[in-house]
């Protein structure tokens, strides 16, 4: 893990040139070693790997997203977060119930809420690239920076419905209920404000420097996770909220930018392994065989179950139906989906009628995702953004906010 770290972080450039992305090369990575290897992992230990994964991936994208800047333009990114995902979680709940009915209710609702969340790190040539216009860029990262934190609650809940259906009696870590949730907003509420004025407050008094900053905005996330844990608060709707609300309040992260510089850094090489763990995943599931059903619902998931909503949610916007199948093509399936998955596998156990049918979906949907979307995205912006410069849509050129880089960028 280490070698395929070193090699990658050495060879960055060389890779990105010919489309081979972080997770690409690491899902491969990791399918070959588990595929030579006796099968089964530590599922403790990469049930830790993977809460620490989705609390600081939840916290640093909800931090990125400005909410007092987003209010100047909103226009894309709260039409595919209130009506596009919204209608892309039902239609894919639906089409599971009719091709997967063993799933059963909960089933299908956990397996929407995994596949549905975008992950804009897998289109970073696209949310990065200059030649596409701001507005579009700056929905998309912020669509894919939130969408995963309003997935969260239905895959825990859903869960949980599994869990006690299967009569899993360990105490579990996905409690989902009316307790958890107010706890976990209160603890976001409370460490999100006292951080950001504390941060603050040492910056304008010069009691820090920004490596002790940066190692503040690291610990953070931590922090919330640890208080969640101690007061029985949902630690991963207390990590997204405690991102939005310290985002928000902390005038540090607007002046000075680095000083999420560690956070991330920790977020990339927390997605290197989890990414390579989704390898055995992948051996694992299809060990026991394949099934036609996964192929469809993993393709539909990603073509018209994102392109229909998408053309739904922007109907009467004026945008131009390439700028439509251009937000509907790019919305790539990531980091995300897979911890949902690993957690998924943890928590059922690898002996739940269930779990082979979810991963079997979930891994094809990734890897179909890594593949189409990391091969495409640099020559699709290309190509979108020669046709703005040439019709010069008045829709899509009006000024917006410059996209913050969000999670993931930086490795592609």
């Amino acid at each position: 893990m280490a070698g395929l770290v070193l090699v990658y972080a050495l060879l960055a450039k060389r890779f990105s040139n010919v489309n081979i992305t972080a997770p690409l090369l690491s899902v491969v990575a990791g399918t070959v070693v588990f595929s030579l290897t006796e099968p089964g992992f530590d599922t403790s230990a990469l049930q830790t790997v993977a809460e620490l994964a989705l609390v600081i991936v939840l916290f640093h994208d909800a931090s990125t997203v400005k909410l007092a800047q987003l209010r100047h333009d909103p226009g894309i990114a709260l039409r595919l977060l209130l009506i596009g995902f919204p209608l892309a979680l039902v239609a894919t709940f639906l089409l599971t119930r009719e091709l997967l009915p063993t799933l059963g209710v909960a089933g299908a609702w956990l397996l929407a809420a995994a596949v549905t969340p975008t992950d804009a790190g897998l289109g970073a040539p696209t949310v990065l690239n200059p030649v596409v216009p701001v507005r579009i860029r700056r929905g998309l990262n912020v669509e894919s920076g939130l969408n995963d934190g309003l997935a969260t609650p239905i895959v825990l809940l859903a869960l949980s419905v599994l869990a006690a259906e299967e009569r899993v009696v360990e105490p579990s870590i996905l409690q989902v209920g009316a307790v958890p949730v107010v706890m976990a907003v209160l603890c976001a509420v409370v460490l999100g404000l006292a951080s950001a004025w504390l941060m603050d407050r040492s910056r304008t008094r010069q009691f820090s420097g920004r490596r002790g900053r940066e190692i503040a905005t690291l610990v953070l996330p931590l922090l919330i996770f640890g208080l969640g844990e101690v007061v029985g608060a949902n630690t991963f709707i207390a990590a997204f909220v405690g991102g939005m609300v310290f985002g928000a309040a902390s005038t540090t992260l607007d002046e000075e930018p680095d000083t999420a510089q560690l956070l991330e850094v920790a977020s990339d090489l927390l997605g290197f392994v989890v990414w390579f763990f989704a390898g055995a995943l992948v051996v694992a599931v299809f060990a026991d065989g394949f099934r036609w059903q996964w192929l469809v619902l993993a393709v539909a998931a990603l073509t018209v179950l994102r392109l229909v909503p998408v053309f739904i949610a922007l109907i009467g916007t004026g945008y131009r139906w390439p700028t439509v199948a251009f937000l509907g093509w790019f919305g790539p399936r990531g980091l995300a989906t897979i911890v949902f998955g690993l957690l998924s596998l943890d928590e059922l156990g690898s002996d739940s009628p269930v779990i082979t049918t979810l991963g079997g979906v979930i891994m094809l949907t990734v890897l179909l995702s890594v593949f189409a979307h990391g091969v495409s995205a640099a020559p699709l912006s290309t190509r979108y953004g020669r046709w703005v410069a040439r019709t010069q849509p008045p829709v899509e050129g009006r000024s917006s906010v410059e996209p913050m880089p969000s999670r993931g960028h930086s490795r592609h």
